[in-house]
């Protein structure tokens, strides 16, 4: 066997939705923060990502979480975010298969098994894993997210011949518009996805021209509708309106949504409100905190979800002889 490159990683999933936690393989990156050494693997590895996203390795629904040592202090690791269309700031379900992926392979050091702190490009980030009773392994891991707030109470879009739409718009480690599937004439299945795909594209298009701040542009598209479970609140499906929509309820996505409540009065502190995916995974957010910044709320939330390994990879790649070495994308 011929290759060039070698690349570690464990592979996750958490509700349903995939992450490929990178743990080696990754030249070494400058940048004073974690975000800066994102933006330089952007600028000079961006090669790397496709290689793990796009087939024959991945696929249209893969999300990659870089393991970079951390620059902050008080940060125990660095992590940054890519798919197979962008980079994130921030991301709930990833977050939630590091927590519970590090933990399992021995990464964590024993002091800060039940909290540790990672250091995202959107801030720091507390993890929380949640042991069975005889501490053997992680049940779930809890997420206390970089602070969420609302950007628009409500806004009215058209798109198509959908007129006078209502979206909500709110950050929750990413820039999320919230608009009703029922006006879409959308189920949130996976039959819908094409639809949900196509209408999250113009969706996307329409909120940043009524916004119009590029620090506000949307990241995704949370699409909700009455749950099918008694227990949950809402059932809801990500898209960029590229790629894949996402198959958990979306951990930043559900962080703007429990902002845009405690806005309203709809949600009280530690009052559970749960989300359920296209493939019926649930998390369960919390409000844990309000503050006032800049004459403004900002919310801190946590988000609790069950993440399980499905496997380790050595990638390998010949760089001078396979001609789909950079991968290829069907979405």
């Amino acid at each position: 066997m011929k290759f060039t490159r070698m690349i570690d990683t464990v592979d996750t999933h958490t509700a349903g939705e995939p992450t490929r936690i990178i743990l080696s393989g990754i030249p070494r990156l400058h940048g004073k923060n974690v975000k800066e050494k994102r933006d330089y693997f952007k600028e000079h590895y961006d090669y790397i990502r496709t290689r793990l996203t796009y087939e024959p390795r991945g696929h249209a629904g893969m999300l990659c979480a870089a393991v970079v040592p951390p620059t902050a202090p008080e940060a125990d690791f660095g992590i940054f975010y890519m798919d197979d269309v962008q980079y994130l700031d921030m991301c709930g379900h990833a977050t939630i298969g590091v927590g519970t992926a590090l933990q399992e392979i021995g990464l964590v050091p024993d002091e800060h098994k039940d909290e540790y702190i990672i250091e995202t490009p959107a801030g720091l980030v507390k993890i929380h894993n949640n042991f069975n009773d005889d501490k053997t392994f992680v049940e779930s891991t809890s997420v206390q997210n970089v602070n969420s707030f609302v950007i628009e109470n409500e806004i009215r879009i058209d798109v198509d011949d959908i007129k006078d739409i209502p979206v909500n718009v709110a950050y929750g480690g990413n820039v999320f518009a919230i608009v009703p599937a029922e006006r879409f004439n959308v189920k949130i299945t996976p039959e819908y996805a094409s639809k949900i795909k196509y209408y999250s594209a113009k969706i996307r298009k329409a909120c940043d021209e009524v916004i119009g701040k590029d620090e506000y542009k949307i990241t995704l598209v949370q699409w909700y509708d009455t749950p099918k479970f008694a227990d949950s609140d809402l059932r809801v499906v990500h898209s960029s309106g590229f790629g894949s929509p996402d198959r958990s309820p979306g951990g930043t996505g559900t962080s703007a949504k429990l902002a845009w409540l405690g806005e309203n009065d709809l949600l009280k502190v530690d009052q559970p409100f749960v989300h359920e995916g296209i493939v019926d995974g649930l998390f369960i957010g919390k409000i844990k905190q309000i503050l006032e910044v800049d004459g403004h709320k900002e919310y801190v939330t946590e988000i609790t979800g069950q993440a399980r390994i499905t496997g380790f990879h050595k990638f390998v790649f010949d760089e001078a002889d396979d001609p789909l070495v950079e991968g290829f994308l069907f979405e």
